[in-house]
């Protein structure tokens, strides 16, 4: 399952360039104030960002003074990141690897970031979450930004209507039956992918993995982005798209 995963994030990584050099280089952020809030200041923290794709929030951090690991499981999303870290100057140690499978050495971060669709490609969230907090150093915390579960299994059926499209506590599935819920960059395309299977893992799957890896749960947030939910109208703004987490390693 993971090598057809990385089969198809390898054929789409060639589109997917994230933000541009001009845009960090001039200061710009590939993280919210508000996950910048969670992370606190990054000078002299030891961050490991999972799934990081081409690294954007990686670049953030290093721009900012954290010492940031990054893995992925495309090589081809690495070598963007390693591309946009040389040209801004900065170093982050592009790794690819299976976030279910790290390297015994990568261990002794004062942060774990996961965002932006990449909790879905756990499937195992318990072992995960076991594994994550053991690189944790003492008071170090993982921060996940994720899409909410909720949006994961709804559609758009016009205005002030929605349709349940996949299966909130089904947690695995394979491909996608609403092509809006896959990459950005595969929208419209009619180009023949590899399989690739999924998860929906709902909050409290979230949160219960987490406490029982022994993490203490510091905050949790949900909130509203309309237009993540194209078509739906104005109501779209009352019911949850992303959530943002932190739990610490006592």
């Amino acid at each position: 399952m993971v090598e057809q995963n990385r089969l198809y994030w390898e054929a789409i990584a060639p589109g997917r360039l994230g933000e541009s050099i001009e845009f960090l280089r001039s200061g710009g952020s590939a993280l919210t104030d508000d996950e910048l809030a969670l992370i606190g200041d990054p000078t002299g923290l030891r961050v490991l960002q999972l799934a990081c794709s081409v690294g954007d929030e990686s670049l953030t951090l290093a721009r900012n003074g954290a010492q940031v690991t990054a893995v992925d499981l495309a090589e081809g999303h690495l070598r963007t990141g390693r591309q946009k870290a040389a040209a801004l100057g900065v170093k982050i140690n592009f790794l690819r690897q299976d976030m279910m499978a790290l390297a015994p050495e990568l261990a002794g971060f004062d942060r774990v970031l996961i965002s932006g669709g990449g909790l879905c490609w756990v499937p195992d969230l318990d072992r995960w979450a076991v594994d994550v907090a053991g690189r944790l150093t003492p008071g170090g915390r993982i921060v996940i930004s994720e899409h909410h579960p909720l949006w994961e299994v709804l559609t758009v059926n016009g205005e002030n209507s929605l349709l349940v499209s996949a299966d909130y506590f089904g947690q695995g599935r394979d491909g996608y039956t609403d092509p809006m819920k896959a990459p950005q960059v595969t929208w419209g395309s009619t180009a023949e992918l590899p399989e690739h299977r999924s998860f929906v893992w709902g909050i409290g799957a979230v949160v219960t993995a987490l406490v029982a890896a022994g993490l203490m749960i510091e905050s949790l947030r949900e909130w509203a982005a309309p237009d993540m939910y194209p078509g739906l109208g104005t109501v779209a703004d009352r019911i949850p798209s992303a959530y943002l987490l932190s739990a610490a390693r006592p």
